[in-house]
């Protein structure tokens, strides 16, 4: 059985990347046209459905990858951009005339998927919207130098305008960072600040894009940031942490 894929740079940069910074391993699902993933952190306050698209792939399998920041290194060894898999049953295999290797593969029900419906997400009364400019997330990256010892990011909504501070509320004397992070926000007010785990920035800068959406159902304090690349679309579902 042989998996064709059209860019490597792209599944890797585009597709397994990301989905490496959610999870260590995930499963793979190898449809006609398309590979799908469904992944999450370890609190499940980052939850990832990932999809990439490619007219080359025209087989159906269950790849359970054990270490997939392990596996875009092997990608990375090979020098051609439109590559070939051999998908045996336990392992997937490429040779080229500089390349060869083999890639061995955990069995099924090994890797632990999200007990989540995408679908239900998608029907959720979201009652808010923004967008985010990659210029946005990148200054924010860049602040975050400032905050180095938390991981929380509250958000906050004033005058149609998004805010988000790198601080801890719970704890004293920690060092803060906070910027304006949109000024479109239209919906529901929220009169508290939403925390969330500041990771999914990080995730989200590794990517290139030039806006994405957000959607906020406020009195659950979740998010869903929707990514749509050339040959990849992503959609986060960010929950809020405690205080």
């Amino acid at each position: 059985m042989t998996l064709n894929i059209t860019d490597k740079e792209r599944f890797i940069t585009d597709f397994l990347t990301p989905v490496s910074r959610v999870a260590e391993s995930a499963v793979l699902r190898v449809e006609p046209g398309k590979i799908t993933t469904l992944i999450a952190m370890g609190d499940n306050t980052i939850i990832a459905n990932a999809q990439y698209n490619d007219d080359r792939v025209n087989v159906t399998r269950i790849l359970n990858i054990p270490d997939i920041k392990k596996f875009c290194r092997i990608l990375s060894c090979i020098d051609e951009q439109e590559i070939s898999f051999n998908l045996e049953s336990n392992s997937i295999g490429y040779v080229s005339p500089t390349v060869r290797f083999k890639y061995h593969l955990y069995e099924d029900n090994i890797i632990s998927v999200p007990k989540i419906s995408i679908d239900k997400i998608k029907k959720l009364n979201f009652d808010g919207k923004f967008s985010l400019t990659y210029a946005a997330i990148s200054a924010l990256i860049k602040g975050s130098s400032i905050a180095t010892d938390t991981n929380k990011i509250y958000l906050t909504i004033k005058d149609n305008i998004v805010n988000g501070d790198l601080t801890d509320l719970t704890r004293a004397n920690t060092d803060s960072y906070g910027m304006k992070l949109a000024d479109d926000y239209n919906g529901q007010s929220f009169m508290k600040s939403i925390p969330l785990n500041f990771e999914i920035f990080r995730i989200i800068s590794c990517m290139k894009f030039k806006t994405i959406d957000a959607q906020i159902v406020t009195k659950m304090g979740v998010i869903l940031f929707d990514i749509a690349l050339e040959s990849t679309n992503i959609k986060f579902v960010v929950s809020a942490l405690e205080n």
